[in-house]
């Protein structure tokens, strides 16, 4: 590997061999050394990056951040920071590429060499040391390839207007509060429904067999995710087994399908499922729902459940009863 431009450009060239196995380079932006950092940067403002991409041939390439865990990295060694990353596709024209940096994914391998939980898919953009750009195995062997990547921007929002904003509200909604919880009360109401609208398309992909699809790897790995969500077991790995289609393809297809991971697919499916069955019974057990949707923890289920939908199972419950009254 020959860095040729790395100022206003990330412009690299290498050649990848089968002397081993699994044959990679990588490109590494680092805010402080690899080994012993002593300075690890905030990216949790940041929610995606951006940037534009050209690659001679044709190429798949990966997006990684390295991020500091407390349980597993040895600052001394560079590879057990706690990589997290999302694949790209990378052509002979220039083309802007968007990750998202809130739904990266930790790769298996990483996980089986840190001896990590193959479920454990945490990461801190608080705590980051470096990014990378990353060419494997998964794309052109035995040739001359080159990589430039330029106009790397990281997007975000600046919270401070935001607290501004809140203040001001609240001065001014103190003299009417008790307006403002009727009126609160009712948009919640509107927001489960609304949000309970927004989850049907994707339950729709359950009646695949109605209209099927012209792919059949498409259909495939869309009608094996809309029936098989609900099993504790169903991840990645368990699909790739089971449908006997690579991870990249099947990212490919969903990202494409869906403009979403297969874990944050997957984790849509449940998800929406779990908001169904709870709008229908102001009595349901939230832990009964979580294993019923495939989750097997239930403090995990209502982490999750709350990112997506800014409630807890039990208070969305609770507004989705009102909704019926």
């Amino acid at each position: 590997m020959s860095v040729i431009q790395d100022v206003d450009s990330l412009d690299f060239e290498y050649y990848l061999t089968e002397d081993i196995m699994f044959p990679y380079v990588t490109a590494v932006i680092a805010f402080d050394e690899l080994e012993n950092a002593k300075k690890l940067i905030d990216l949790s403002r940041y929610s995606t990056a951006t940037f534009r991409v050209k690659c001679t041939p044709h190429n798949i390439l990966g997006f990684f951040v390295y991020s500091f865990d407390a349980d597993v990295t040895d600052p001394g060694v560079f590879y057990s920071y706690r990589v997290a990353s999302a694949v790209f596709s990378c052509r002979e024209e220039s083309s802007d590429v968007e990750i998202d940096l809130k739904h990266l994914q930790v790769p298996l391998w990483w996980l089986e060499l840190a001896n990590v939980d193959v479920s454990d898919q945490r990461y801190w953009l608080d705590k980051v040391v470096a990014i990378g750009f990353d060419a494997s195995w998964q794309g052109p062997l035995k040739t001359q390839a080159r990589v430039n990547i330029s106009k790397l921007t990281l997007r975000g929002r600046d919270w401070r207007y935001a607290w501004l904003f809140a203040g001001l509200a609240a001065f001014i909604w103190g003299g009417f509060s008790i307006w403002f919880f009727k009126q609160y009360t009712l948009s919640l109401i509107a927001d489960v429904k609304n949000k309970l609208e927004k989850g049907r398309p994707l339950l729709a992909y359950q009646q695949l067999s109605i209209e099927p699809h012209r792919d059949k790897e498409k259909s495939q790995v869309l009608r094996f995710m809309a029936t098989e969500y609900m099993n504790p077991d169903m991840g990645l790995e368990f699909a790739i087994a089971a449908l006997g289609i690579n991870r990249i393809k099947i990212n490919e297809i969903l990202k494409n399908e869906l403009g979403m991971t297969f874990n944050v697919y997957l984790n849509k499916l449940r998800l929406t499922e779990a908001a169904r069955l709870l709008s229908k019974d102001d009595k349901a057990n939230v832990a009964k729902i979580a294993h019923s949707v495939g989750y097997n923890s239930v403090s995990y289920f209502n982490k999750v459940f709350k990112n997506e939908y800014g409630y807890t199972p039990k208070k969305f419950k609770s507004n989705a009863g009102r909704t019926a009254q």
